[in-house]
């Protein structure tokens, strides 16, 4: 039973959505929503179709006393089974592109796959290596993803963020951003939203169908190594340094295939923790745990955990 203070709250912020013609839907399963397939409801997800209804609904969310988590693909989250008292802003429905030159920009809530296709069919190079990687632009930005030699911080060019402290909206240049190794200055700034991304591309990186035959090529890769058969949220842990593969220690500590509850680590590349089915979010953390103390006993190497868990309360940090 929810204590009236907050029915209060949840009423306010509802008041202020249906003013301004804002979707939203009660008690949604954050298990929709998840690349793992786990995670209890949210109170209300909220669905805007514009960067100026995702600005509106952080700060309506604000305004009635709420935590708001703002979700692209959920695609290195562990939601909490318990669910989340706040509000999940989803970006999905802000997946539009445009390209002026050899700037291409889109929306925080388009899927890397779309964006780098029309990279592609426009013949312009640079954004190759993050085909077939799960994420949104918003996540992949937020996370300076990367993958075979590439990364978000090679080809970004500017974004649009609103500024959740005061409601403004401002622009950030690659000199703003402090990227590095799976880091941005949105990660460290939880009040900063983004709303869209440029990135700068090649015109002169190959024909459309050199450049075409370059991703189906890292994509075969993805298929060969990867456990794209059954829910996760991607790689588990950080390289802790360029010489040392995460998946090879677990695979030489015994741990490839062990598993707690429906959570298992991936027998295809251990690097993965998967979703068997059923998972909760207690497995997948209890089996974060067992890996990262058997690997600082057997290799005397500290994992850093990269999926990130969302708290009931809206606490977000490393998920073990």
């Amino acid at each position: 039973m929810r204590p009236e203070y907050y029915s209060e709250k949840i009423r306010a912020l509802e008041a202020g959505l249906s003013k301004n013609g804002i979707e939203y839907e009660k008690d949604l399963p954050m298990s929709s929503c998840s690349t793992f397939r786990i995670g209890g409801p949210a109170d209300i997800a909220v669905s805007p179709r514009t960067a100026e209804e995702l600005a509106l609904s952080v700060m309506l969310a604000k305004s009635a006393g709420l935590p708001f988590h703002v979700a692209g693909n959920g695609s290195n989250m562990l939601y909490d089974d318990e669910g989340f008292r706040g509000v999940l802003v989803q970006t999905q429905k802000l997946r539009g592109i445009g390209l002026d030159g050899c700037v291409l920009t889109a929306g925080c809530g388009a899927s890397l796959m779309r964006v780098t296709r029309a990279a592609a069919a426009a013949g312009l190079s640079g954004f190759e290596f993050a085909y077939g990687i799960p994420g949104s632009v918003g996540g992949a930005v937020f996370m300076n993803a990367g993958a075979y030699g590439g990364q978000i911080a090679d080809i970004f060019a500017g974004c649009s963020v609103l500024d959740s402290s005061d409601g403004t909206v401002r622009r950030l240049t690659p000199a703003d951003m402090d990227f590095s190794y799976r880091h941005s200055v949105l990660a460290a700034r939880r009040d900063l939203v983004l709303l869209e991304a440029s990135f700068s591309l090649d015109a002169a990186g190959g024909t459309v169908g050199e450049i075409t035959g370059r991703m189906h090529g890292l994509m075969e890769r993805r298929i060969e190594k990867q456990p794209l058969d059954l829910p996760s949220a991607g790689s588990v842990f950080r390289r802790p340094a360029p010489d040392i593969y995460v998946g090879k220690l677990i695979e030489d500590s015994g741990l490839k295939g062990a598993s707690a509850g429906g959570a298992a680590v991936s027998v295809k590349h251990a690097g993965f923790i998967v979703n068997t089915g059923g998972a909760t979010s207690a497995d997948v953390t209890e089996l974060i745990k067992r890996i990262k103390e058997r690997i600082a006993s057997d290799h005397g190497v500290v994992l850093e955990c990269e999926i990130r868990h969302l708290s009931p309360d809206g606490t977000e940090e490393p998920a073990g």
